[in-house]
């Protein structure tokens, strides 16, 4: 039985594209359980802030550093079954610079910008990054962060006590819910 060339490149293109596929469907997988995970925390961080406002400060400092953690750890747990020629830190390098990036600019920005438009600039820069994943992972974070964003958007035209209440639930919201369906997608692939 011989191949003709047409069909060994077929066969070939083929292989690749299940490859591709089941990559992308591992990384939707991790993927959902830190989206999840972040959703959570951050709804338990905006429900501290409207419990407790003087706990603001520190409960976001504990949320994140819990966060940065269990993140850190599901990452690290996902790498160790790739294999080592595989691994792409490009992305995690990414993140981690826009993450700074975002965290410099709250500080210098904080005191001076209106809160309300504080309330939008955490959130935005997380959507930010979930598109700029896309354009290495898959368009399903492209699509997560631009519904995200014009959510966010959306909320910048409500006033206080609302504006807080809408961040809080487009951000969390986003998260979840995204996280959730990247199961289902990570699962039917």
């Amino acid at each position: 039985m011989t191949l003709e060339s047409r069909e060994a490149v077929a066969s070939l293109q083929d292989i690749a594209e299940v490859e591709r596929r089941t990559r992308e469907a591992l990384c939707y997988s991790g993927s959902s359980a830190i989206f999840i995970l972040w959703g959570v925390l951050v709804a338990v961080g905006h429900a501290l802030t409207a419990w407790q406002p003087g706990w603001a400060r520190i409960a976001w400092l504990a949320i994140v550093i819990l966060g940065c953690a269990a993140t850190a750890l599901v990452v690290a747990a996902r790498r160790r079954a790739q294999p080592r020629e595989v691994r792409d830190w490009r992305i995690i390098r990414a993140m981690i610079a826009l993450v700074a990036f975002g965290a410099g600019w709250a500080w210098v920005l904080g005191p001076i910008v209106p809160r309300h438009l504080m309330y939008a600039f955490q959130p935005s820069l997380v959507m930010l990054g979930m598109i700029l994943a896309g354009l290495w992972i898959g368009r399903f974070f492209v699509t997560l962060g631009l519904a995200g964003l014009a959510l966010i958007l959306i909320g910048e035209t409500q006033n206080e006590p609302w504006l807080r209440l809408w961040m809080a639930l487009a951000q969390s919201g986003t998260l979840i819910v995204g996280g959730l369906w990247l199961r289902r997608i990570g699962i039917a692939r």
